[in-house]
């Protein structure tokens, strides 16, 4: 298990929550862990059920199984509300329970039928699950003034797993930010973050209201945006990754809307050697930002 509790980025969480067109203008801008402390053994694990449901929650505030829980309590124990353990595993889960317990998070204890109740009977939680806090996003502003480059905008993207993948995709090829759009796409919840991988706790990421706007703002921090769609007018081996970019993804079955398209100083399309057409969003944005990552590496003199 990778440990990022040494990274250095933080995600954040809120406790108290339940320029002219220039698609024609190509040329480039020259601690050990301690026993868990006596807790109240639910059985039924019917109080943890009430405080979801008070939550707003459902399903996508828990997460479970041992791996995820272990990397998100090594990295962001903060992010969790509720910590809920099969009764008899307080040792083998002792680090985790200190980890939340320090984070501000309270520990129950459930058999393993207020487990199954709680991740679901399909779930194989593995002794252990967590209630998350809602997810607090960095201010767009926040982001601009950093100038991370490459960018990720994800307008429509509404599975929650693809999302995940994305954002793994994302960090994976050295990018520092993402953009979510409010409307017709998920957010940060567990499905996400289990499918990130552990990816999401090194990026910051925000949401978006007005998508076209958003394009807007990233010209007049000086990106260039690339909307990525099959048929688009240039290749994405001919796109100048000289440039500050910030690339556009839509969703999974219309692609990226025509507004945001036309809004875009460039349609960016991956080409395809086979007979389908195009590709999964997480895996085409994969394709983009691997390929800018290796031909900026190559870019760069020697030593």
């Amino acid at each position: 298990m990778r440990d990022f509790r040494d990274k250095g980025r933080n995600p954040r969480f809120d406790r108290n929550a339940p320029a002219q067109p220039r698609r024609n203008s190509p040329a480039p801008n020259p601690k050990p862990a301690a026993a868990p402390a006596p807790a109240r053994d639910y059985r039924r694990a019917d109080a943890g059920e009430r405080e979801s449901r008070r939550a707003g929650g459902n399903d996508r505030e828990i997460v479970y199984g041992v791996e995820p829980i272990r990397e998100l309590a090594a990295a962001a124990p903060g992010s969790i509300r509720v910590l809920y353990v099969k009764s008899g595993d307080e040792r083998r889960f002792a680090a985790e329970i200190d980890l939340v317990r320090t984070g501000g998070g309270r520990v129950e204890f459930a058999d393993e039928a207020g487990l199954e109740r709680l991740a679901g009977p399909a779930a194989r939680h593995q002794g252990i699950a967590a209630l998350m806090r809602e997810y607090e996003y960095t201010p767009l502003e926040d982001i601009l003034a950093d100038a991370p480059d490459p960018i990720v905008l994800a307008d429509g993207v509404t599975d929650p797993r693809n999302l995940g993948a994305l954002i793994r995709s994302a960090e994976g090829a050295g990018v520092g930010a993402i953009v979510i759009a409010k409307d017709r796409t998920a957010g940060i919840t567990p499905a996400a973050v289990k499918s990130s991988a552990g990816a999401w706790i090194h990026l910051k990421i925000a949401r978006c209201g007005n998508v076209a706007r958003t394009i807007e703002q990233f010209k007049a921090a000086g990106y260039w945006t690339a909307a990525l769609a099959p048929g688009g007018d240039t290749s994405i081996y001919a796109l100048d990754t000289s440039r500050k970019l910030a690339i556009i993804v839509g969703s999974e079955g219309r692609g990226v809307r025509d507004i945001v398209k036309k809004g875009a100083d460039f349609v960016v399309d991956i080409p395809m050697r086979g007979k389908v057409g195009s590709l999964n969003v997480s895996v085409a944005a994969a394709v983009a930002l691997f390929e800018i990552a290796r031909r900026r590496a190559a870019a760069k003199p020697p030593g």
